[in-house]
């Protein structure tokens, strides 16, 4: 699962940067859409991930850490969704952070 979590990301800037060979609205409407189905699939990933979810030493009383594998898929997620929002804010007009430098 980690592995495909990475797998996602990889396309994910794939298709970051076949967009930045051409920003047409096509392009920017077809990467949105991709970026929406790989923050789905990693929503799916995560919530039903079935490993380990934690690691075995908690230094803490009430203190859990993550697993490297799960820590990996959650990361994942987060910056996939923070890069579905600034898809969301560019293909608005209202910001183009994203594709500024371009």
């Amino acid at each position: 699962m980690p592995f495909l979590a990475l797998l996602l990301d990889l396309l994910a800037a794939l298709v970051y940067y076949f967009q930045l060979d051409s920003l047409t609205d096509t392009r920017v409407l077809l990467g949105l859409v991709l970026q929406i189905v790989i923050f789905i699939l990693l929503a799916l990933i995560t919530f039903t991930y079935k490993g380990k979810r934690y690691a075995a030493m908690q230094p803490y009383l009430f203190m859990k850490y993550f697993s490297i594998r799960y820590s990996i898929i959650v990361l994942s997620f987060i910056l996939n969704g923070f890069l579905l929002f600034l898809y969301v804010l560019n293909f608005m007009g209202i910001n183009d952070v994203i594709f500024s430098a371009y």
